[in-house]
């Protein structure tokens, strides 16, 4: 696979995360964040593991601990996770999800699920950044469209070259934001 293909599966994957999440109200930031808890809590049904403090979850998100800790207090304001006191270290506690938490985890995972169904179907060596899918037209984007479709016809013609002439010069100047 070549950086290229990296880069526009990158794109694509922000794309349909901002698709399929918007309703959600979570960032991608707090999901990566509930998915290491979650995995945190995986690995605790080892016996001999005795993780989901915060320092295990920063280790495995590589993280500087007050960053995660500043998240940590986010969320379990927006009650998407709690903390429980570790009965081995008095110290310490236990980070796990709520149900609520867990919920908007699983919802963030389908915006993968649905990347999944469409880069199965592309050819990444024949696919560019201008080919590349985009997410769904916003409300206003699509009445914007009604109402382009209602001009003359002699209008739309002159408006879709004047639209080819941008799309060349934008696909001339696409750079790695593109």
């Amino acid at each position: 696979m070549r950086a290229e293909h990296l880069e526009l599966l990158h794109r694509l994957a922000h794309r349909y995360w901002m698709k399929h999440t918007s309703e959600l109200g979570m960032s991608h930031s707090e999901f990566e964040y509930l998915s290491a808890i979650f995995e945190q809590a995986e690995l605790a049904k080892d016996k001999e593991f005795h993780g989901q403090h915060l320092h295990d979850i920063v280790r495995s998100m590589g993280v500087n601990k007050a960053s995660a800790s500043a998240m940590m207090d986010k969320l379990e304001k927006r009650k998407l996770v709690k903390r429980k006191p570790c009965k081995k270290d008095a110290r310490a506690q236990h980070i796990v999800l709520t149900a609520k938490g867990e919920e908007l985890r699983v919802a963030g995972k389908a915006a993968y699920a649905a990347l999944e169904a469409t880069v199965a179907d592309l050819d990444l060596g024949t696919i560019t950044a201008v080919d590349a899918p985009a997410p769904e037209a916003s409300p206003k984007a699509k009445e914007q469209t009604e109402k382009t479709k209602k001009k003359s016809d002699s209008q739309k013609a002159k408006e879709a070259a004047d639209a080819a002439k941008q799309a060349e010069f934008d696909a001339s100047q696409l750079t790695l934001f593109g």
